[in-house]
């Protein structure tokens, strides 16, 4: 199944997005096409993934993907065949990159990936809430 996902770059990476776009032309197997904020790649999902790990291995911390709603193409979202203007969901890609600087930082922050096991949730036993309304004085 063909899939495209926008690649976004972090404004504080030292990357650019004509990088991104060398290191996907070199790799190949996937269409692509530069855009102010990075990259764009449509293809299988096999060979987005590999695409997608060298990508990353760029900058782990500061190359972001996320699926894209439309072929890259697709004349419902093209500028010139709708009169102009800034495409459908430039505006919340413009602030999601801004955001971007501060995941960033917590990706590199110590101790934040750490996952620590908790007991599963269960069900409180009647009796034992029963006891916890009785000790607290309510009837």
């Amino acid at each position: 199944m063909i899939k495209t996902f926008v690649v976004m770059l972090s404004p504080d990476s030292n990357l650019t997005p004509s990088m991104l776009m060398e290191k996907v032309a070199a790799l190949g197997g996937v269409n692509y096409k530069e855009t102010c904020y990075g990259v764009l790649i449509e293809g299988e999902e096999a060979e987005l993934e590999k695409v997608m790990k060298a990508l990353r291995e760029m900058d782990p911390n500061r190359i972001f993907f996320k699926v894209r709603g439309y072929r890259i193409g697709d004349e419902r979202i093209c500028r010139a065949k709708r009169g102009g203007g800034p495409r459908p969901g430039y505006f919340m890609l413009g602030a999601e990159r801004n955001v971007l600087k501060n995941v960033s930082k917590a990706l590199e922050a110590e101790g934040v990936l750490e996952i620590k096991e908790t007991e599963p949730k269960t069900r409180l036993d009647v009796s034992k809430l029963k006891k916890i309304v009785e000790e607290a004085g309510g009837s």
